[in-house]
């Protein structure tokens, strides 16, 4: 089974502006007008174009796209490198998970809050 990517021709990182001249090059290719009524041609242009329209379908529109490459191009995400937190001056866990990189201390350490 093709990805939609390779359906349009174009690669994975492909910008919105590239997925469109893909796809109206294709469908000008493809159209089922252009092969005569009844044809094998005429079934297989319908059989392309169908998958030409899913696939622009699902990348023409960012949120439809990021979830697809999400579940077929495993991409690393910023949140897997997060480390529990510990306080830099005793070291304990402070009870937070943090991505960035920061001083922190724990409620032991801070004082009490006024």
């Amino acid at each position: 089974m093709a990805t939609h990517y390779e359906t349009l021709g174009i690669p994975p990182e492909a910008t919105a502006e590239r997925i469109k001249r893909s796809y109206r090059r294709l469908v000008k290719i493809y159209h089922p007008d252009r092969f005569p009524g009844g044809s094998e041609a005429h079934a297989e242009a319908e059989k392309k174009i169908r998958e030409i329209n899913i696939a622009y379908g699902v990348l023409s529109k960012p949120l439809n796209r990021a979830k697809y490459d999400a579940r077929f191009y495993k991409r690393p995400s910023s949140y897997s490198e997060a480390e529990p937190e510990h306080c830099a001056k005793c070291g304990k866990p402070t009870g937070y998970w943090d991505t960035v990189k920061r001083v922190a201390r724990c409620h032991a350490c801070t004082g009490p809050i006024l």
